[in-house]
């Protein structure tokens, strides 16, 4: 789960033979390069944003077999819902970056709740660099009034390893290190990138998705408008997984990813608050039916705010 962290790796994403298909396929693109021909290999985009981008990408269907490339998403797809309650994958983009190439200081904030890199890069190559910048949060010049510091003292760096999936709060400032090395293609940082984001509601088991989605709206109206003033100028994702029983009486509730975040980092009662949230949706009962149920139930915070899904 994601829970509070601001990013997560998971090594060993994909089964390893997918994986090494996919590189593969990768492989065979940039094989025999004397032979490479206008309708098979006029397809990458060199994206130059003068201070922020400088690297290729593609539509990754174009260098990697299309099945490979659904079977990354689906998988994706299937581990954001049960890790972070997130069921919306964008298309990725297949990126390329060889010496020189690299990403700006930015964040993402208008375009997902999460950012994914998924890493098809050569774990021996002859290059150096490529590595993903996450800024820490945080107010770092009082932090650090009396503390000199630099560079790893600010970010955490992230190697694209194969076969290793990042994924990382959409609203972190975040670059790529500037790549050095051969100009080979086949030693560059080769990753599969784009975001995710909530789907509504996602419900399994015996239960009617209109009848759990309503007796939690119902049950959480009054919570809700009582607490305005508390919630409001908070943003970000909270998704939580509920289980219920056939009877209809709660088993568990818990956080899947809370990363609703408050302007004013001394403001500390937000942590009492979810707890009071998860105790008031425990003690909710919910229609009977022939057996269990389980709702994925992703609450968003910001503006406009709304806790409906």
């Amino acid at each position: 789960m994601i829970g509070t962290a601001p990013y997560l790796i998971v090594d060993d994403f994909l089964p390893v033979a997918l994986a090494e298909a996919m590189r593969q396929d990768i492989d065979r693109h940039f094989a025999k390069p004397g032979a490479h021909r206008a309708e098979t290999h006029q397809v990458w985009n060199y994206w130059f944003v003068p201070e922020l981008y400088t690297y290729l990408r593609t539509t990754p269907e174009k260098v990697i077999a299309p099945p490979r490339v659904e079977a990354f998403i689906g998988t994706l797809r299937q581990w954001a819902i049960g890790h972070c309650g997130m069921a919306n994958v964008t298309r990725p983009y297949l990126s390329l970056y060889v010496s020189g190439c690299r990403q700006g200081m930015h964040n993402d904030s208008g375009n997902g709740r999460f950012g994914f890199v998924y890493s098809l890069t050569r774990e021996n190559r002859r290059t150096a660099g490529g590595e993903t910048i996450l800024y820490r949060a945080g107010d770092h010049f009082r932090e650090k009034l009396e503390h000199p510091s630099a560079g790893s003292g600010f970010y955490d760096l992230v190697a694209p390893r194969f076969n290793r999936l990042l994924i990382f709060d959409d609203r972190l400032p975040h670059a790529v290190e500037r790549l050095e090395g051969s100009m080979d293609p086949l030693e560059g940082r080769f990753v599969l990138h784009g975001h995710l984001s909530e789907g509504g509601s996602i419900v399994t088991g015996a239960l009617e998705a209109k009848f759990l989605a309503a007796a939690l709206s119902a049950g959480l109206a009054t919570k809700f408008n009582a607490s305005a003033a508390l919630l409001n100028g908070r943003h970000g994702p909270l998704v939580l997984r509920i289980d219920i029983d056939p009877a209809g009486v709660v088993r568990q509730c818990e956080t899947l990813t809370d990363r609703v975040i408050h302007p004013d980092p001394g403001n500390a009662a937000w942590q009492n608050w979810r707890q009071g949230l998860l105790q008031l949706i425990a003690g909710l009962r919910f229609p009977a039916a022939d057996g269990p149920s389980q709702i994925i139930y992703p609450i968003i915070f910001g503006k406009p705010f709304n806790y409906a899904s």
